[in-house]
């Protein structure tokens, strides 16, 4: 086996490590923290719906109070869907380009040797 030959199988097994980590730590670690941040306001939610029940419909600072923390879990909620998304496209974008890299790998090595076949 040539050096060059040898060089090219570790920087493909050095791709191929780097394709698993950033596709099992990043995207995982951002998961766990989205589906976290998402438990956390799905029990204050149910703890509002909860209150709403128990407030006086005759009072006017009570029903603002609710209606604000009803519209700012509204806020949040659309925030950690827009954050699910984006990880979404980050994942998918982390695909096309090692799908790229791996193409242009092979393509590099055919052209290196064609190169190598005509000298």
């Amino acid at each position: 086996m040539k050096f060059q030959d040898f060089m090219n199988k570790v920087r493909q097994w050095d791709h191929k490590n780097n394709q698993w980590f950033f596709r099992h730590f990043y995207v995982l670690f951002f998961e766990i923290i989205l589906v976290v941040a998402f438990i956390i306001f799905f029990t204050n939610t149910v703890g509002v719906i909860n209150l709403s029940s128990d407030i006086d419909r005759k009072s006017v600072l009570e029903k603002l109070l609710l209606s604000q923390n009803t519209q700012g879990g509204l806020i949040v909620f659309l925030l950690l869907l827009n954050s699910f998304w984006m990880l979404f496209m980050f994942s998918s974008l982390l695909k096309i380009r090692a799908v790229l890299k791996n193409i242009d790998f092979h393509l590099s090595r055919r052209a290196n040797e064609r190169y190598n076949d005509d000298n």
